[in-house]
């Protein structure tokens, strides 16, 4: 390690920066970049069930896929997985966190267990449909007693299945979302 010297060098800048940058100026004083931004957002969150349920169209039709080659591991699981992991990604977003959750629990169940023959498949049946159930019902968060509940039954399960049978890889945290 070397040793910090006594001498100070200041190097004098060649170039004004302030000539190289613009102003931007504001059309008016009541203009506020976050306001715009919200209302954006409000226009834009008029379409969040139809991207929901496009996700879930999505989910669906990969895991019919998958479901094709009798679940083995492959291009149709990861595009299964896939469809799983923007859900997990965007519902929050788009206004559902319970199919966040689920999303989760589901994204778990696919990368913790490697044994082909220990998939369990009815529970990641049970998985999708409690994901088009929240999303076509609307229960979007825990507010619904229904939705909150279903989610929870799920992720315990989910929980005590993978504590017997899942594998935890090394960058794999082994969590599955329970708050949000």
């Amino acid at each position: 390690m070397s040793r910090p010297t006594d001498s100070t060098e200041y190097i004098e800048a060649k170039n004004d920066l302030r000539k190289k940058v613009r102003e931007i100026r504001r059309r008016s004083p009541a203009d506020d970049p976050v306001k715009r931004a919200e209302a954006a957002l409000q226009i834009l969150s008029t379409h969040f069930d139809d991207w929901m349920l496009d996700e879930v169209k999505s989910m669906f039709e990969t895991r019919a896929v998958w479901a094709a080659v009798d679940y083995r591991e492959g291009e149709e699981k990861r595009a299964f997985h896939r469809a799983v992991h923007d859900i997990k990604g965007q519902s929050t977003t788009l206004g559902f966190p319970l199919a966040t959750r689920v999303a989760s629990s589901l994204c778990s169940l696919l990368e913790r267990v490697t044994d082909r023959a220990l998939v369990p498949i009815d529970l990641i049946n049970q998985h999708v449909d409690a994901i088009r159930a929240i999303v076509r019902e609307r229960a979007k968060d825990e507010q619904n007693r229904v939705g909150a509940a279903l989610t929870q039954t799920l992720l315990d399960v989910a929980e005590a299945y993978l504590t017997h049978h899942g594998h935890v890889e090394e960058e794999d945290d082994g969590v599955i979302i329970r708050d949000l």
